[in-house]
């Protein structure tokens, strides 16, 4: 049984607007991994990324808010992560570096949001169900789409063959694509190959 089939949107907005622990955890780990990612692409450090969503999380632990609907609470998510990232660069370090970052993602950002959400939700609906695949398979599918490694690299960090690597990758594309609509697996396959 998967996670999305305990709760319905209603009790899950309303459990997380009271401060209910077990929404709140259901909502964080269903969306940490895509905003991480989301902002790893903005600001380029993932350390930093993971510590801006954690700080977008304990903001809507400690401030519930009244979310309308679930595409309400996603927008809520996006932008709070996108503008956490954005002040990260614009605060952190003035070098001329992360200004000219700054200056482009904002202007990216006004452009270019809802495509940038449109991403981040393939990227969510990736992760979970990367997550489901065989232990080694899934694995292998992240260091390659996600990660952007090559199969030789992969092959070397896990120490198998680069035939292994080649079938579980093979393997792993297969299964995504029975549970996943191809347009979302389209949409990975174009977002991944440009991450």
């Amino acid at each position: 049984m998967s996670r999305k089939s305990f709760y319905n949107e209603f009790q899950l907005l309303r459990g997380l607007t009271s401060g209910d622990t077990l929404h709140y955890s259901y909502i964080f780990k269903e969306y940490y991994n895509a905003l991480c990612h989301y902002a790893e692409s903005i600001i380029g450090e993932p350390g930093h990324a993971e510590d801006i969503v954690q700080d977008v999380f304990e903001k809507l632990w400690q401030k519930p808010y009244a979310f309308e609907d679930l595409r309400h609470l996603k927008d809520f998510l996006y932008k709070a992560t996108r503008n956490a990232a954005l002040n990260f660069l614009k605060g952190a370090q003035h070098s001329k570096e992360r200004q000219a970052k700054f200056l482009h993602e904002q202007e990216k950002a006004t452009t270019g949001e809802d495509q940038d959400i449109i991403r981040m939700e393939v990227f969510r609906v990736i992760y979970r169900e990367i997550s489901n695949l065989p232990e080694q398979c899934g694995k292998i599918v992240r260091m390659s789409y996600i990660d952007g490694l090559k199969n030789e690299q992969i092959a070397e960090i896990l120490s198998i063959s680069l035939q292994t690597v080649k079938n579980q990758k093979t393997r792993g594309m297969k299964l995504l694509r029975m549970r996943l609509s191809p347009a979302v697996v389209a949409l990975f396959l174009l977002f991944s190959s440009h991450s």
